[in-house]
């Protein structure tokens, strides 16, 4: 049986860790609200024209995660797309001015990293 004093200092220690993982959360969502520097590089050099400044702004985890993709097509696509296009059916959706900047920022992409399509695509048009 265990003794009050042994029940309080596990309540302590239990008070701890929560407070610990406070912390780790706090710092994760404050290092999220801001834009790296290699986030602000990558908007400087779009075309102004599809520059996400809206995105940026709002939600600068996402502009942060989209730049650190920018390189890696497949991956970035699959992002994009994802923002764009709710696959899981729970999201809200994001406001119209940050929504219009993703589609503009999608297309650009595509138009950079045009498909190559498959060798199916060439059986389909020769029928």
């Amino acid at each position: 049986m265990k003794s009050i004093h042994d029940i309080r200092r596990e309540l302590d220690q239990r008070a701890r860790e929560v407070d610990a993982r406070k912390q780790v959360a706090e710092r994760t969502a404050q290092s999220n609200a801001v834009l790296t520097d290699e986030t602000s590089r990558w908007l400087a050099e779009l075309p102004a024209r599809v520059r996400p400044l809206a995105l940026a702004r709002k939600f600068p985890r996402i502009a942060n995660s989209v730049a650190d993709l920018w390189r890696e097509v497949a991956n970035c696509e699959e992002y994009l797309g994802s923002l764009v296009v709710d696959l899981r059916g729970d999201r809200s959706g994001f406001p119209p001015d940050v929504a219009k900047e993703l589609l503009a920022l999608r297309s650009h992409y595509s138009d950079l990293h045009p498909s190559k399509g498959s060798s199916w695509d060439l059986v389909a048009k020769d029928d």
